[in-house]
C-alpha cells in the first residue's frame, strides 16, 4: 500500500512539474493554445513517466531510509523521461510544438521535488527537523569521538526516541568546529 502511495505521490510530482514548466516558460500567464496543449499532452506525460518509473523499480527503497542510491536511482528515472518524453512527441508530431524550456525545465523541478520530498521524509521520521520539539523529553547525550563509528552512532541516535546528541568530544583538534550529521564536535 505506501508503495503505491509513493507511487502516486511521484506520478503527481510529474504532472506538477509538467504545469509548472509551462507556468515558469510563460511567466505564469500560459496562452490559451499553449494551455490546451499541456493539458492534452499530460495524459501522456503521466504515462510515460509511470512506466519509466516502474520499469527501472524504483519503488525498491523505503522513504524512511532515502540515501544517495535512492537519490541516484531518481535521477537516472527523471533523466530517462527526460529523453522520452520529447522522443514520443517527436513520433507522435502534434500540431503545436512543445517548447524546449519545458523540456528541460520538467526534469530539474520533478527531480527536486522527488528528491526533497524523500530527504524531508527522512529527516522528519528520524527527529531532524525539530528535535527539541519532536522529543523534548529525550535525554541529551554527548559522543566520545567523531570518527566513523562515532558517525554511525550519531545517525542511530538521531533515529531514537530515547536520545538527542547534543554534541561530540574528539582529541584531534583539526576536527573541532566541524560537524557529523549535523552535531558539531
Amino acid at each position: 500500500m505506501r508503495r503505491l502511495i509513493v507511487f502516486a505521490h511521484d506520478l503527481a510530482a510529474a504532472g506538477l512539474a509538467w504545469v509548472a514548466a509551462f507556468w515558469l516558460r510563460f511567466n505564469f500567464d500560459v496562452p490559451d493554445e499553449y494551455r490546451n496543449l499541456m493539458l492534452e499532452l499530460l495524459p501522456w506525460v503521466l504515462g510515460i513517466h509511470a512506466a519509466i518509473f516502474l520499469a527501472l523499480r524504483l519503488y525498491r527503497g523505503l522513504w524512511r531510509y532515502a540515501s544517495l542510491p535512492d537519490l541516484q536511482r531518481i535521477a537516472i528515472a527523471v533523466g530517462v523521461a527526460a529523453l522520452a518524453v520529447p522522443a514520443a512527441f517527436a513520433f507522435v508530431h502534434i500540431g503545436l510544438p512543445v517548447p524546449r524550456t519545458v523540456y528541460v525545465l520538467t526534469p530539474l523541478l520533478l527531480g527536486l521535488a522527488m528528491g526533497a520530498d524523500r530527504l524531508a521524509y527522512r529527516a522528519w521520521r528520524e527527529g531532524r527537523l525539530m528535535p527539541l520539539i519532536t522529543r523534548p523529553q529525550a535525554t541529551p547525550v554527548l559522543v566520545l569521538g567523531a570518527g566513523n563509528a562515532a558517525a554511525g552512532l550519531v545517525r542511530e541516535l538521531a533515529a531514537s526516541q530515547q536520545w538527542r546528541v547534543v554534541g561530540m568530544l574528539d582529541d584531534d583538534a583539526k576536527k573541532h568546529g566541524a560537524e557529523v550529521g549535523g552535531v558539531k564536535i
